[in-house]
């Protein structure tokens, strides 16, 4: 069985190509042998509230990869990017894997 992976995209920073961001974390993961589960978008800036979702259900899953557009998608919160990805480590042991190197 592959592993599932969730993506995470800010709709601020998609700037209207949020199908085609979603298509590229979708071939990522096909291209890892992973199975691509869902995205969670960040509607708004700085909120978090998708963020918070994403840490529960890769908890309620037992999932462990997140794939992004680009590491920017995990800064604009009110918690700075290097800790987002220490929480999705801890939480969840989550890798993140980045269309953008």
């Amino acid at each position: 069985m592959e592993a599932l992976v969730y993506g995470y995209l800010r709709d601020d920073l998609a700037a209207g190509d949020g199908d085609d961001m979603e298509a590229a974390l979708r071939e990522l993961a096909d291209a890892h042998g992973l199975c691509f589960a869902a995205t969670f978008h960040e509607s708004h800036a700085g909120d978090g509230t998708a963020f918070a979702e994403l840490t529960r259900e890769l908890q309620r899953a037992d999932a462990h990869h997140v794939v992004v557009p680009s590491l920017d998608h995990l800064t604009g919160q009110t918690i700075p990017r290097e800790l987002l990805i220490a929480k999705l480590a801890n939480d969840a042991a989550a890798r993140i894997w980045s269309v953008a190197s």
